[in-house]
C-alpha cells in the first residue's frame, strides 16, 4: 500500500485476494512485492495489460516505492526462462547478476513508478540481453614461491588439485600448513562458464553478491572457524534453508584449519557430502538439495600443545591427551580424505632457497593432468579422477601383474580396506596423468601409498 501510494497510484479500498500458486510449495520472501503490486494495478485498471502475461516481475519494494536489491534473483530468472518467460523485470541493482541467463530480455528498474510508466507507454525501458559469463584468469597477491622448504608438500598439493582429491596436512605449528592451504586457489584452473553460473546461483541465494561482485569468477576459498555451528557448516534455517560453508565452497576449496579443534560430530557430518557431493536438508517435509562439489583441505596439529613428534620441541601432553586429540578425526572421516601429508619443521638453509616452486610452475603441471582427464572422461558425466566410482575402476584404472602384486601386499601391510584401496588407485591415476602416462605404473602406486600414512 505504502509503495503504491508514494508512487502516485491508488490502493483499492476493497478486499484483495492474491493467489500464490502452486499451493504445495512453501513461499517466503520479499521478492513477490513487485509482482503482487503489478497484479493489483492491472486488476484495478491503473496499468495497461500490454503483454504483461509475457513478463516476469521480481523485486522487493521499499515504503517509498523504490525497488531494492533482492536476494536470489539469478535462480528466479533462470526458472522464469525455463518456463518460457523471456522478458523479466528486476531491480536495477540486480541487473548485472541477472544477465548471466542467456537468451533472456532483462529490464532493470529503480522503482514501481518506472515499471508502471513502461507499461503505460510513458517511459521506455531498454532491455539488455543475457550473455554467457566471461571466463577470467584471476590474479592473486600470494604465491607458492613464498613457501620455502616444503617442496614435497607442494608436490602433494599438485596431485591433490590435479585430481580434485582431499588433503589432510598434519604437523607442528609453523610448518606452513596454513600458508600452503591459502595458496591452493592460485594453482586451480580458471572457472568455466557453467561453474561461474552455478557458483553465482549459490551466492545469490545466500545474499552474498554485491555491486562490486555481481557474479563469482574466482574459485571460492572458504575458511570457517572451528567454533562454527552445524547450521553454518552444512546449511539450514527454520523455513527455507540457506547454503552453508560446504555449499559456498562448491567448485572451490573448503579449508578446515586446526581440524582437531572442531567438534568431532561436526567433522563426521562431512562424511556424506564428501561421498555424494550434495547435502540434503528437509524442512516441513520438503527436501532442499544443495551442491557440495568442493575440494577439502584440512590442517591439524598432532596434539593439543602441537609439538608431538616435533624434533625441535618437547611435547607437554600426556599419552591419553594425545590419543584423545587425534581421535577428533575419526577413522571414517580419515578414510574419505585421499591424501594424508606429514609436514616437518623447515631448516634455516631451506628458508634461503631461491628455487622454491612457484604457483605458475605448479599450475602448468596441473593443467596438463586435467586436460588428460577431460579427454578421458568425455561423455561420462565426470571430470576428475576423484569422481571415479567403484564400477569405473576396472575401465580407467587397470593394473598390470607387477602393479597388482604391489597393491596386494600393501593391502595387508598398510591395513587398507576396499574404500581406501579405491582412493589409492584414484590418486595413482592422477600421478600417472601428471606424467602423461596412460598406464598406472609401480612408481605411481608407490607414491600414492605414501599418502595413506596414518596419524
Amino acid at each position: 500500500r505504502s509503495a503504491m501510494v508514494h508512487s502516485g497510484m491508488e490502493y483499492p479500498r476493497c478486499r484483495i485476494t492474491v493467489n500464490l500458486s502452486p499451493a504445495g510449495i512453501p513461499k517466503r520472501g520479499s521478492h513477490f512485492d513487485l509482482a503482487m503490486a503489478m497484479g493489483i494495478l492491472a486488476a484495478t485498471g491503473q496499468v495497461f495489460q500490454r503483454n504483461m502475461e509475457n513478463f516476469a516481475f521480481f523485486g522487493e519494494l521499499s515504503l517509498d516505492g523504490a525497488l531494492q536489491k533482492t536476494r536470489g534473483i539469478l535462480p528466479m530468472v533462470m526458472a522464469a526462462k525455463k518456463m518460457g518467460l523471456e522478458n523479466v523485470i528486476v531491480p536495477a541493482a540486480n541487473l548485472e547478476e541477472a544477465m548471466l541467463v542467456q537468451g533472456a530480455n532483462l529490464y532493470g528498474a529503480s522503482g514501481l513508478a518506472e515499471v508502471v510508466d513502461f507499461f503505460n507507454l510513458k517511459k521506455n525501458l531498454i532491455p539488455r540481453r543475457g550473455r554467457p559469463p566471461k571466463v577470467i584468469e584471476e590474479s592473486y597477491t600470494v604465491d607458492f614461491a613464498d613457501v620455502k622448504g616444503q617442496e614435497a608438500a607442494k608436490r602433494a598439493l599438485i596431485v591433490a588439485v590435479s585430481g580434485g582429491h582431499g588433503i589432510l596436512m598434519m604437523g607442528s605449528p609453523s610448518t606452513g600448513k596454513t600458508m600452503l592451504a591459502e595458496r591452493i586457489p592460485t594453482i586451480m584452473p580458471p572457472m568455466t562458464g557453467d561453474e561461474i553460473l552455478e557458483t553465482t546461483v549459490i551466492y545469490s541465494i545466500a545474499g552474498l553478491l554485491s555491486k562490486d561482485t555481481p557474479y563469482i569468477t574466482k574459485r571460492p576459498f572458504r575458511h570457517p572457524h572451528h567454533t562454527i555451528t552445524a547450521r553454518g557448516l552444512l546449511g539450514g534455517g527454520h523455513f527455507v534453508p540457506r547454503p552453508g560453508e560446504i555449499t559456498l565452497a562448491n567448485n572451490g576449496v573448503l579449508f578446515l584449519d586446526e581440524a582437531g579443534e572442531f567438534n568431532r560430530q561436526l567433522i563426521d557430518s562431512l562424511r556424506t557430502p564428501l561421498e555424494k557431493k550434495t547435502i540434503t536438508l528437509i524442512r516441513r517435509g520438503v527436501p532442499y538439495i544443495f551442491p557440495a562439489e568442493f575440494m577439502l583441505a584440512a590442517a591439524t596439529n598432532l596434539c593439543k600443545c602441537g609439538y608431538f613428534e616435533d624434533p625441535n620441541h618437547d611435547c607437554k601432553c600426556s599419552p591419553r591427551e594425545i590419543e584423545q586429540y587425534q581421535r577428533k578425526l575419526s577413522g571414517p572421516i580419515m578414510e574419505r580424505i585421499d591424501i594424508h601429508l606429514r609436514l616437518f619443521p623447515v631448516g634455516y638453509e631451506d628458508l634461503t632457497d631461491e628455487k622454491a616452486m612457484s604457483s605458475a610452475e605448479m599450475k602448468e603441471k596441473i593443467q596438463g593432468a586435467r586436460e588428460m582427464q577431460r579427454r578421458r572422461y568425455r561423455g561420462t558425466g565426470i571430470f576428475l579422477n576423484q569422481q571415479l566410482c567403484e564400477t569405473m575402476m576396472e575401465t580407467y584404472c587397470p593394473l598390470g601383474e607387477e602393479e597388482q602384486a604391489l597393491i596386494s601386499r600393501a593391502y595387508y601391510t598398510l591395513k587398507l580396506n576396499p574404500r581406501t584401496l579405491i582412493r589409492v588407485k584414484r590418486v595413482a591415476r592422477t600421478i600417472a596423468d601428471l606424467e602423461e602416462s596412460e598406464d598406472i605404473k609401480v612408481r605411481h602406486l608407490t607414491e600414492a601409498l605414501q599418502y595413506r600414512e596414518k596419524k
